[in-house]
C-alpha cells in the first residue's frame, strides 16, 4: 500500500482580517492524502493465477493418490509432509498480515 501526503500552499490575503490571528505572510495550507492498493491487487492476481494452475494438476494428482491408497502402495514421506505444513502456515501468516486478518 502506498500512502502519499501532498501539501499545496496558497498565498494569504494581503489585508488581515479580524478572524485571522496569524501573520499575513504565513501561507494557508490545503492537505490532500492519497492511498494506493496496487500491492494488494498484485498479490491477489498472483494468488488467483496460482490457484488456476493448481486446479488442473490437482485433479490428476488426487486420482493418482486415490489409486495408490486403494492399492496399499501410498507411503508419504513424513519429513516432506511436515515441511509442506510449515510452508502453508507461513504463507497463511504472511497473507493474514498483508490483508489485515491478523
Amino acid at each position: 500500500m502506498i500512502v502519499q501526503n501532498s501539501q499545496s500552499t496558497s498565498s494569504a490575503s494581503s489585508a488581515p482580517s479580524a478572524q485571522n490571528t496569524s501573520s499575513p505572510s504565513s501561507p494557508a495550507r490545503a492537505q490532500t492524502d492519497t492511498v494506493s492498493l496496487d500491492a494488494g491487487q498484485q498479490v491477489q492476481a498472483v494468488v488467483q493465477a496460482v490457484q488456476a494452475s493448481i486446479g488442473t494438476d490437482r485433479a490428476a494428482r488426487i486420482q493418482q493418490l486415490e489409486a495408490a491408497i486403494r492399492e496399499g502402495g501410498y507411503q508419504p514421506d513424513a519429513g516432506q509432509l511436515a515441511e509442506k505444513i510449515v510452508q502453508a502456515a507461513e504463507v497463511d501468516a504472511r497473507l493474514s498480515v498483508v490483508f489485515g486478518g491478523g
